[in-house]
């Protein structure tokens, strides 16, 4: 525990008399010293893991610990003529630049430069703490080469999705089929990949395995990963449930915009010709990645099966994009939303800086994901504006969403689930109003943080 040496000896009674006779100052726990990683870096990539790790790295610096940061830059290619480490946003944050194409397989880093790397910024900086929020770019060796670098260190591994456990992206899904897996499976996983057998996928877990066993505490933002991992082989007592960091929210962001008030303007009370309130217009809105994994393409052919039911109230507005997806997915988005009828408003990529701003002009938001999700940032997202989330019933998104209280559950993958519980909205906006009232804000980021800290001292 990462206590002074001097209380350790006196009773805290008998030391709270002598403060008050003495007037001594309170003796303070000392805080660790923290290296903060990541796969990239939020100047490079602004995805949910580095956004969460970066965060952690400045609310630690503002707490007075001394931590530094160590994201990744991408391909081999952006290595600066054979630099490993880079110091381009300042003395205490550093980006790795691979030397090397990574091993996607079995998360290895054939970089030959890098363990000696890592093994001298560590003994070079001395951390109490080495916590990673991901291996990727890096490889699992790392966790060795800290140890033989610095092995004072305890080492602390963020768990953001389920890529030990599946080699298609992480997802648990079927590569064909996109049918989701309960568990892993070596015959099921050399049938996705039929390039290799199951010796292969046993050799790749066992590789996995042996490097994590050099890591002391594993972090996750649900235990519907946990579990997961657990039956995978990761030991019980090393796992912990904690939710990601979010950056503090700016104050300006969350004021109600008056730009575009014709367009967004919530609660919109629709009349007829002879000037009688109607139902209001609801806006839903999408916000993320558009990948084959997120379900977009569920929510605009609900957006249609509501058309059909003649459901006029309703707009879905779509934030993101989808220019970095596979050719034959962008065409398959393309075509759903040439089809798409009126109520559905696609808007395009958005700065994630703008976040609370776009997210405060809907009334409510939908992620349709047809994969487990682990802790989606969309919904720590959505909480903190007020926003009720609808979302399918499955995986972490479940776990975070409690029915009926502060969002819903539809069928996972079918669109004429999500199309009946928005229909039903649509009828009774009143009940959106009462899943707002059940919509707390998540954590704070300093109670995260007294938390995260609190785990350290506990290593």
């Amino acid at each position: 525990m990462f206590v002074s040496t001097n209380t350790k000896t006196t009773p805290a009674s008998s030391r709270r008399r002598h403060n008050a006779r003495t007037g001594a100052k309170k003796v303070l726990p000392r805080l660790p010293s923290v290296l903060v990683l990541s796969h990239s870096h939020p100047k490079l990539t602004r995805g949910g893991a580095e956004i969460a790790a970066y965060t952690m790295f400045g609310e630690l610096k503002k707490k007075g610990a001394k931590t530094w940061f160590l994201g990744c830059a991408g391909a081999a290619s952006e290595s600066r003529l054979g630099a490993s480490l880079t110091q381009p946003y300042g003395a205490d944050d550093y980006v790795y630049h691979p030397n090397a194409p990574f091993d996607y397989f079995k998360f290895a880093n054939p970089d030959v430069k890098f363990p000696k790397t890592i093994e001298e910024l560590v003994a070079e900086l001395q951390p109490d703490i080495v916590h990673a929020h991901h291996y990727v770019r890096f490889g699992v060796e790392m966790f060795s080469a800290i140890r033989r670098g610095w092995p004072k260190a305890k080492i602390v591994l963020t768990l953001h999705e389920y890529l030990a456990i599946c080699h298609h992206h992480g997802q648990m899904m079927k590569a064909r089929s996109l049918q989701r897996c309960e568990k892993e499976s070596y015959a099921d996983c050399s049938a996705c990949f039929p390039e290799l057998g199951k010796r292969d996928f046993f050799l790749r877990k066992r590789y996995l395995q042996m490097f994590l066993e050099d890591v002391d505490l594993f972090i996750s933002p649900s235990s519907f990963l946990v579990d997961r991992y657990v039956a995978w082989g990761l030991p019980a007592t090393k796992l912990v449930v904690l939710e990601n960091m979010l950056p503090r929210p700016v104050t300006t962001m969350l004021k109600a915009d008056t730009d575009n008030s014709k367009i967004f303007t919530k609660q919109t009370l629709k009349t007829n010709a002879g000037n009688t309130p109607l139902k209001r217009t609801i806006r839903f809105g999408f916000f993320g990645q558009m990948s084959p994994f997120k379900g977009v393409t569920v929510l605009i052919d609900a957006a249609r099966q509501l058309e059909k039911l003649k459901i006029d109230n309703v707009t879905i507005e779509i934030f993101g994009d989808y220019s970095a997806q596979a050719p034959e997915f962008q065409k398959i988005v393309i075509e759903a939303l040439d089809k798409a009828g009126s109520n559905v408003i696609y808007h395009g990529s958005y700065d994630n800086a703008d976040v609370n701003r776009l997210m405060r002009k809907v009334d409510a938001m939908i992620i349709p994901s047809i994969w487990w999700e682990n802790s989606p940032v969309v919904i720590q997202e959505a909480f903190m504006n007020g926003l009720p989330v609808i979302c399918s019933n499955i995986g972490g998104m479940a776990e975070k969403v409690t029915h009926g209280v502060n969002g819903l559950h539809f069928e996972v993958n079918s669109p004429m689930s999500l199309a009946t519980t928005l229909a039903a909205l649509a009828e009774d906006p009143s009940r959106l109003d009462i899943l707002k009232k059940g919509v707390r804000p998540p954590q704070e980021t300093n109670v995260l943080l007294e938390k995260i800290l609190q785990l350290y001292s506990l290593i």
